[in-house]
């Protein structure tokens, strides 16, 4: 009995290191995210003429050591394939919105001028689920890092509600089956959700990929919310609200 238990702990030794490898391979490195939210940042942010930021969304799918660890994204070894005024522009112009790129595609909100209401930037980069921009980047390149991040946090009423048409929940089922390194990012609360149960809805995210919320070029967290654990107080307004 003795003799069994000694193999089985060696054995589990022997494999414990390229499990471990195998686990840190496909997560990402939550420096390198902030440093890679930051790029998004400093290089595609939609603002007013005034300065005022307003909202945008950015997809990448990028080779795995960019979303690893002591990876700095910069111009000259990071979306090399991608201007960023073009970027600006594209996402600035409402009755379009939309930029797809070769590692990156982003979008704005389009008018709906009949229907008098803004489509959002994460409904139109993720849909329709089977055929949308994030899924034709996807398909460009496999076992790779895929990063989503939204400036506003996804709204409840359209975006992360199962019966409304421009949801992305279907979407983001579809990329769980993608191969690689994956992190849906946000950085600040839709104004109008700030009062809903984020703690529920947050949950339909973290169901398919795994959510932070990254808020300098210093700091991201992650959210968790696997199973039974909960969302990451970090990651819902009432900590913000504490921490005034």
């Amino acid at each position: 009995m003795k003799f069994t238990v000694f193999l089985s702990g060696l054995l589990l030794l022997f494999l414990l290191p390229d499990w471990t490898e195998s686990v840190e391979d496909d997560t990402v490195d939550i420096n390198t995210l902030a440093r890679i939210i930051n790029f998004f940042e400093q290089n595609f942010k939609r603002v007013d003429k005034d300065g005022h930021p307003r909202q945008y969304a950015a997809a990448i799918n990028v080779p795995k050591h960019q979303c690893q660890q002591n990876f700095f994204p910069a111009q000259n070894n990071f979306l090399t394939q991608e201007n960023a005024l073009n970027v600006k522009n594209a996402i600035t112009d409402e009755t379009n919105a939309l930029y797809q790129g070769s590692e990156l595609i982003a979008a704005g909100t389009r008018k709906v001028v009949k229907k008098q209401y803004n489509r959002h930037s994460e409904s139109l980069l993720l849909n329709p689920a089977d055929n949308s921009p994030m899924t034709k980047l996807l398909n460009r390149r496999k076992d790779s890092c895929s990063v989503f991040y939204t400036f506003d946090s996804p709204c409840v009423d359209t975006c992360l509600n199962p019966t409304h048409e421009a949801n992305i929940l279907d979407a983001l089922k579809n990329w769980k089956k993608h191969n690689g390194i994956k992190a849906f990012v946000f950085k600040n609360f839709w104004k109008f959700d700030k009062e809903k149960d984020l703690q529920t809805k947050f949950k339909q995210i973290v169901a398919h990929v795994p959510l932070f919320r990254c808020v300098s070029e210093n700091q991201c967290y992650a959210c968790k919310g696997e199973g039974n654990t909960p969302i990451d107080r970090r990651c819902l307004p009432q900590a913000d609200k504490r921490e005034l």
